[in-house]
């Protein structure tokens, strides 16, 4: 018997916080082979404890033995492909991806750059891989002579948050857009945004997007979560771009 078969045989026994687990899992178990328990939690609209408990629950000792047996039952039905196929498969995939940041709102694009360059200060933030993009951006405005402040966890962004004005620039890097760490670190900010505030994602539901005056939505989603990592190279192309175009504008 198989983990999926298994897992859809021990639907009684789970709670409905692991029910949850289960049916992300059973409706998405490529995913499982790149995910983290957090990942795997925040996609499954539930908390890491649950995910332990689900995986407990199935006969196993944590997440990771879970988690290989996944793995195992991926690969098990698969050939083994070929070092240059899986780098003409990634490339191909990657480009496609770059191709569709230009289908991004012109519109949203340039009120982005406006609102970078005026003269108020500029917020930025991005937690755990999406910090990468986040860094990138304020380094790069600083070498283009635009104060920024940035901070890669929401304890410090709740500190520096403290000098932010209704006319301040806020940019939220979120691979998810999960709106409960964001609500409870930053509850002023949440109820009472900056109208210069974007949230950058790659998630077309994220829950961010209620609270968030701006929301870009960037292509890629189904190639994140195919990486071995949570993929930030398509914002980090975005930063880029972005840029660029500041750096013409001056």
């Amino acid at each position: 018997m198989n983990i999926i078969v298994n897992i859809k045989n021990q639907q009684e026994k789970f709670s409905k916080s692991e029910q949850k687990v289960s049916a992300y899992i059973i409706n998405h178990p490529e995913n499982i082979e790149t995910f983290t328990i957090t990942k795997l939690a925040t996609e499954a609209k539930t908390s890491t404890s649950a995910v332990l408990r689900f995986c407990q629950t199935l006969g196993f000792q944590g997440y990771k033995d879970f988690r290989f047996e996944v793995i195992h039952f991926l690969h098990s039905g698969k050939q083994k492909k070929d070092a240059n196929s899986l780098v003409s498969t990634f490339l191909n995939d990657y480009v496609r991806v770059i191709n569709q940041i230009s289908q991004v709102n012109q519109n949203q694009i340039n009120n982005l750059i406006n609102c970078l360059m005026n003269d108020e200060l500029n917020y930025l933030l991005g937690t755990y891989y999406s910090s990468f993009p986040a860094k990138e951006l304020y380094y790069g405005l600083s070498d283009l002579g635009k104060p920024s402040l940035y901070s890669n966890d929401y304890i410090n962004s709740a500190h520096i948050a403290l000098t932010m004005t209704k006319k301040s620039t806020l940019l939220l890097f979120s691979a998810s857009g999960n709106k409960h760490d964001f609500a409870q670190f930053l509850p002023d900010i949440a109820n009472d945004m900056p109208k210069n505030s974007f949230l950058i994602t790659t998630n077309p539901k994220a829950e961010l997007t209620k609270i968030f005056p701006n929301t870009i939505t960037l292509p890629g989603a189904t190639f994140a979560n195919r990486s071995v990592t949570d993929g930030q190279s398509i914002p980090i192309v975005f930063v880029e771009l972005i840029l660029n175009l500041i750096h013409e504008k001056l």
